[in-house]
């Protein structure tokens, strides 16, 4: 098991991957359809937008926590 204190950077690691991965897929069959290099194209895309968005998550997702706690109120 992770520890506690790595709950942040697990969570924001897995929500990337949940996101992400489906966008690659839904991008790909709009822009490449259904085809022979379907496949290929969507590993690609999912490996690069996962690469993206792990970082990119684990800066936003706490952001948006404190941002969310600023404008909402007890």
């Amino acid at each position: 098991m992770i520890k506690k204190k790595y709950y942040g950077v697990v969570l924001s690691c897995l929500a990337a991957v949940i996101i992400s991965v489906p966008i690659a897929f839904i991008m790909v069959v709009i822009n490449v359809g259904f085809t022979k290099g379907f496949l290929p194209a969507f590993l690609k895309s999912a490996l690069v937008s996962v690469l993206i968005s792990i970082p990119l998550a684990n800066i936003g997702i706490p952001l948006a926590e404190k941002l969310a706690k600023k404008i909402i109120k007890d």
